[in-house]
């Protein structure tokens, strides 16, 4: 993953993980209705990645009754997001938001700043 503008502010510590957000997680008041310790740390490029709106199951929104954001590999694309930094404590919330999720999906990753 690359990225631009990242804060000069310390990563994750013991208490914390970076948590990179894409769809309507970009937005602080969404993001804070289940996580309210995050904070943004940097705008970021995930690369070989795409964004689609669907999941491999098929499922849509309740609240809105459309297709969820998702992203899937896709060698040469990227998705822009931010990249929020979360206390530990909001790991299961993320865990019960993202159910969906196959493991095949979760990616480790490393940032670069620029």
């Amino acid at each position: 993953m690359a990225n631009s503008r990242c804060k000069d502010v310390p990563g994750p510590d013991e208490e914390s993980f970076l948590y990179f957000a894409y769809g309507s997680n970009l937005l602080t008041e969404r993001i804070h209705l289940r996580n309210p310790s995050a904070a943004f740390f940097c705008v970021a490029r995930l690369q070989d990645f795409k964004l689609d709106f669907g999941n491999s199951q098929g499922k849509t929104s309740q609240t809105w009754h459309g297709g969820i954001a998702t992203i899937f590999q896709s060698p040469g694309d990227e998705v822009w997001g931010v990249v929020w930094k979360m206390n530990k404590s909001n790991l299961n919330s993320l865990d019960e938001l993202f159910a969906w999720v196959q493991k095949k999906m979760v990616c480790h990753w490393s940032i670069k700043r620029s």
